[in-house]
């Protein structure tokens, strides 16, 4: 769970850094084109600046991040349609984890829990979908289906989607065989 105070000054810090607003970041930010992502950061775009102060938290641990309206600027965010769901769904198969960031603005937003349900039964059974808590205060009250997903601790998590453990079981094994070690 993070607290909204604490992604809002990872925000600013951004900004200040930058000297940008939020808006103006976050679309230049857009101007890397990625086949993969590690996260897709699943969010209410009414959140602007707490999406630009989770980014930049994930990105502090290396991680790219996919956000539709920064990664696909000229997506109509307005459109609920099957053109809209296609291109979400490519997208989705680009990421590897998917954060589902929490707010109250998340819990009205007629994609998020789409999203979330999505791309669960696209990583089943990895199951690389956790749930990302933005609180304004120390109490957490999450809806009821949240509650099959993990939460995701920002400062403990380690990516380790299905591919990355079989590459590096892979070259463990290739380790190995170099230095026949491999059991007779």
């Amino acid at each position: 769970m993070l607290m909204a105070s604490d992604v809002r000054a990872a925000a600013l810090r951004y900004r200040t850094q930058a000297r940008k607003s939020a808006d103006t970041i976050l679309v230049e930010t857009a101007t890397t084109v990625s086949k993969r992502f590690d996260i897709f950061l699943s969010h209410s775009a009414l959140d602007k600046e707490l999406v630009l102060g989770t980014k930049a938290l994930i990105e502090d641990r290396n991680l790219s991040v996919y956000v539709d309206w920064i990664e696909d600027a000229a997506l109509d965010r307005s459109a609920v349609d099957r053109d809209r769901a296609d291109h979400l769904r490519e997208r989705m198969r680009q990421c590897d984890t998917l954060f589902y960031v929490h707010t109250a603005n998340a819990a009205l937003s007629p994609w998020c829990p789409w999203e979330l349900g999505y791309f669960d039964a696209l990583r089943a059974p990895d199951r690389q979908v956790f749930v990302l808590p933005i609180v304004e205060d120390e109490q957490y009250a999450g809806r009821e289906y949240l509650s099959l997903y993990d939460f995701v601790d920002l400062a403990t998590y380690r990516h380790d989607p299905r591919h990355v453990r079989e590459q590096r079981a892979f070259d463990r094994e290739r380790f190995r065989d170099a230095l026949g070690l491999r059991p007779r």
